[in-house]
């Protein structure tokens, strides 16, 4: 199977960090986080992730896949081929 768009439900650390490993695998990425800094959170975590890859690898960036961001969880997951939830253990959420 060969996963072309991935859903990323919560974009704290955890979320983030699997953003930035889908994205610079080439995966476009629809997040769902309600936090009103969740789109700055992860262009952080993304940024510090392109500059681990070229320091460690000596080679340039890869293309990246797409980030969108959903407004439901249900528009996250869309036609998804991977699904990865990183929410903290709140019920409400």
């Amino acid at each position: 199977m060969t996963i072309t768009k991935a859903a990323c439900i919560g974009g704290g650390v955890i979320g983030a960090g699997w953003v930035a490993r889908l994205v610079l695998n080439g995966i476009d990425v629809a997040v769902f986080d309600p936090h009103p800094e969740a789109k700055r959170k992860v262009d952080e975590v993304l940024k510090g992730a392109r500059r681990a890859y070229r320091a460690m690898s000596g080679k340039k960036l890869p293309k990246e896949g797409r980030i969108t961001y959903a407004g439901s969880i249900a528009e996250a997951v869309a036609d998804a081929d991977l699904i990865q939830e990183s929410v903290p253990e709140r019920l409400d959420l």
